[in-house]
């Protein structure tokens, strides 16, 4: 299949060496933001002392961990049902990623389906959910514009192009639609994995 017009790609030569670094970090491992909130939401309540760092990790994102562990749950999910989502229009859809179609790119990889873009998926998945569950808009600006950065950083360096983009933020907000349906459900399910921890630390620490 034909590939996207690559005439939006910005090409390595378009920025400095800094810039391009910076890119290349948001698009490589801004993802590895979302699984460290989640274990902290998780594991928050249950701290008897504040972890500084990823106390000011949170609060910088406007994220405060009250009701951490059903935070956790609920964007655990619509992160799960997002990518299935997202994988479900990769098999209707596909075309080659920039790197794989001869345009000179900052990062390349093996041949494979560039749409939609799966980075894309799960940091929009992340912020809107953590939107919805905030009182603060802090929480809004700051997820949505992180999620945003990340996904114009895999266009700048050449793995995706603007569609594909577009396609991940659509699969996550199908995704979170579905979970905010389904909350009911989604809450249950983390009252449950609450009790079945307390009941595991119970054995594991109950003879002390």
């Amino acid at each position: 299949m034909t590939p996207p017009p690559a005439a939006s790609l910005i090409t390595p030569h378009a920025g400095t060496p800094v810039l391009n670094e910076a890119m290349v970090f948001l698009a490589e491992r801004a993802v590895f933001l979302v699984p460290l909130v989640l274990v902290v939401l998780w594991v928050a309540p249950g701290v008897d002392r504040p972890i500084p760092v990823l106390e000011a990790v949170l609060a910088g994102l406007g994220i405060t961990t009250h009701d951490g562990k059903q935070k956790s749950v609920f964007v655990f999910a619509t992160i799960v049902v997002a990518l299935a989502i997202s994988y479900g229009m990769g098999t209707l859809h596909s075309h080659p990623a920039p790197y794989a179609a001869g345009y000179e790119t900052l990062l390349a990889g093996p041949p494979e389906n560039s749409f939609p873009s799966q980075h894309t998926t799960v940091m929009f998945a992340f912020a809107w959910p953590l939107a919805s569950l905030q009182d603060r808009w802090r929480a809004v600006v700051v997820g949505v514009a992180v999620a945003a950065l990340v996904g114009y950083s895999r266009v700048y360096v050449g793995v995706h192009y603007p569609v594909d983009i577009a396609g991940g933020i659509a699969a996550s907000v199908l995704g979170f639609g579905a979970v905010y349906a389904a909350r009911p459900l989604v809450t249950a399910f983390a009252d449950r994995c609450i009790r079945v921890e307390a009941r595991l630390l119970g054995v594991v620490f109950g003879g002390r």
